[in-house]
């Protein structure tokens, strides 16, 4: 081949290459999303291929649409390949833009301009649908029960049923699952009300929630459901706390390069979704006051009840166990929780046994709760002990169901007794002992005398009740000053005593302001919660009898107590005018007096002593 032609060729090629690169220099402008919302930040990543000088950068062009920035420093990345010997390189500097939409609208993106070596790269123009921040079209949050209406003191399931449309992008071809989507819910954020231990229990043992897809208007929804025991306290709409579900919704999907060069997908923007279930439809009724036992406890639900006693044989005074296991029928077995034993001071009972007066504590296991008491026979002529009536209201059937336990023979035998005659008969076995007979030794008194080494052998220090005495007073003074510390840092940090030391006081500040019956009764309630340590919302109607009863009130007391919360569950139905609220007041500050002087902490009584009254 001729030199002139060689040159010819290689000429060509330079030229070829010099106009590969001079058309590899460009700037790409793309925007992550097709759709905005007023508020939410659209992204655009700009990006500087194969500059020879370092590019200046991005100028957005003012717009009163949008509120522009400039996001963080730029990235640069150097990228060699060589394919079947073909070399090739591709330099890049991004930058990332973000326009905050101002109003909803279709409007006009801000221009973009980059310059280098004195070269103007503008972007195109672009419109997007901008749309007001509606939650309503990805997310969607409400609460259920089962069963959907409640008595006061019912056990329900509470279900939070949380919908969110999955984020799906065309361009890319991808599409979040439900797994990826429930981590998308800012959990430290969000508000959970009564559901909180529940999403507390999920997250700390890593569990998933259970979830389904639903078709929703030709649209793929992912739902989520939390369940929860709860017990329906007091009458109106179920407080089920704040509730409120923060959503970090994807925006759009940008691709990145790994070290090595390979692409990876990573979330361009976020648009921060918040939304609250509606006013709660759940509504807890009262319960009936028609029909009701004087058994009544406050158990709602459905049960069965058996009684037992061990031993069956025993003397007058001598203790039997009396054991109660009550079962609960129904699926929820929160009720149990709550739930009071049956009463035991029915006549038929408390005249042939004595028992403590003690409010008994029952254990639960699975869907029984057991309750014992100490039973003493007063006489030998206790064949049985006698059924025992329980009552509860059965929300099925809206009727109060009474059923009692089978009664249970026992053998009563007479106490022994010790008789005078006996007595007598002891003292004068004492009097025919033998007296101790004495022996005349040789040698008279010094036969007595011990000898010398007998008497200094025994050279022990002997310590008296006196030095004894001062040695031990400094620990025992010790121990008892930092007894009387930690007792006293015990009592500054139990907040449930602190609480109730404190309940007259507030309640009957606040008794101030309450304008209605319903109110009245809830400051009552909750000072019965603060005396007796228990959770805010957690006493019934019922249970704030039985505990003043426990406490000590009279049928006076528990009467007035039960009107006025009786008046103040009618209330939530039928307002009471002002001069019934005010003279109610009046009776509930009487009425907190009596009860601030019982003693709510329980006394254990002395079996013997209640033998001998």
């Amino acid at each position: 081949m001729p030199s002139s032609i060689h040159h010819c060729i290689l000429a060509l090629i330079a030229a070829f290459c010099a106009c590969g690169s001079a058309f590899a220099q460009a700037v790409e402008f793309k925007l992550q999303q097709r759709e905005g919302w007023v508020g939410t930040p659209i992204t655009m990543q700009v990006v500087a291929v194969n500059f020879k000088s370092d590019p200046q950068p991005p100028e957005v062009a003012p717009s009163a649409d949008f509120t522009s920035v400039v996001v963080g420093a730029p990235q640069r990345m150097d990228m060699r390949q060589n394919i079947n010997g073909v070399a090739s390189r591709r330099i890049t500097t991004t930058w990332t833009v973000q326009f905050t939409p101002n109003h909803a609208g279709v409007l006009a993106v801000p221009r973009i301009k980059i310059m280098s070596d004195g070269v103007a790269y503008p972007s195109p123009l672009q419109n997007i649908p901008v749309s007001a921040p509606e939650t309503g079209d990805v997310l969607a949050v409400n609460v259920k029960s089962k069963p959907s209406i409640l008595y006061t003191g019912q056990a329900a399931d509470l279900i939070l049923e949380i919908a969110i449309r999955p984020y799906s992008n065309r361009e890319h071809d991808v599409s979040l699952n439900e797994r990826q989507m429930w981590e998308l819910i800012d959990k430290p954020a969000s508000s959970w009300g009564v559901f909180e231990p529940r999403i507390r229990e999920l997250v700390q043992s890593n569990q998933t929630v259970s979830s389904r897809e639903e078709i929703r208007d030709g649209a793929r929804w992912c739902v989520y459901e939390i369940t929860t025991n709860t017990n329906a306290a007091r009458i109106g709409a179920l407080d089920i706390g704040d509730v409120r579900i923060d959503l970090r919704y994807p925006t759009g999907i940008s691709v990145n390069r790994d070290f090595f060069g390979s692409p990876e997908l990573s979330l361009s923007g976020i648009r921060k979704i918040s939304m609250s279930p509606g006013p709660s439809n759940v509504i807890v009724q009262a319960l009936p006051e028609m029909g009701k036992p004087a058994s009544f406890r406050g158990a709602v639900g459905q049960f069965a009840i058996q009684a037992s006693a061990k031993p069956t044989k025993s003397a007058v005074g001598d203790p039997m166990t009396l054991t109660l296991s009550i079962q609960s029928l129904s699926a929820n077995k929160e009720e149990l929780r709550a739930l009071q034993p049956p009463p035991l001071d029915s006549p038929a009972l408390t005249r042939s046994f004595r028992m403590p007066s003690d409010p008994l504590a029952g254990t639960v296991d699975g869907s029984t709760k057991t309750f014992t008491q100490t039973l003493r026979a007063l006489n030998a002529d206790a064949k049985e002990i006698p059924p025992i009536e329980f009552s509860y209201f059965d929300p099925s059937t809206s009727k109060y169901v009474t059923t009692t336990t089978q009664a249970i023979a026992i053998s009563v035998s007479p106490a022994e007794r010790i008789s005078t005659t006996a007595l007598n008969g002891l003292n004068a076995a004492k009097k025919d002992v033998p007296k101790t007979s004495l022996t005349e030794v040789d040698g008279g008194l010094f036969a007595n005398a011990a000898s010398s080494d007998d008497l200094v052998s025994d050279q022990r220090l002997s310590v008296g009740w006196t030095t004894g005495l001062v040695f031990a007073a400094p620990p025992l003074v010790a121990a008892t000053l930092l007894l009387l510390r930690r007792r006293n840092q015990a009592a500054k940090n139990n907040v449930g005593l602190a609480r109730a030391r404190v309940a007259a006081k507030n309640a009957l500040r606040q008794l101030e302001g309450a304008n209605d019956a319903a109110a009245i009764a809830t400051l009552i309630q909750e000072f019965i919660e603060a005396r007796t340590m228990r959770p805010a919302g957690t006493v019934t109607r019922s249970d704030a009898a039985n505990l003043a009863h426990m406490a000590g009130a009279n049928a006076k007391c528990l009467q007035s107590l039960d009107s006025i919360l009786a008046l103040g569950e009618r209330a939530a139905f039928a307002p009471q005018g002002r001069e019934s609220a005010q003279s109610l007041r009046a009776q509930a500050a009487t009425l907190i007096g009596e009860l601030d002087q019982l003693s709510w902490r329980h006394r254990t009584a002395s079996i013997l002593e209640e033998i001998q009254t």
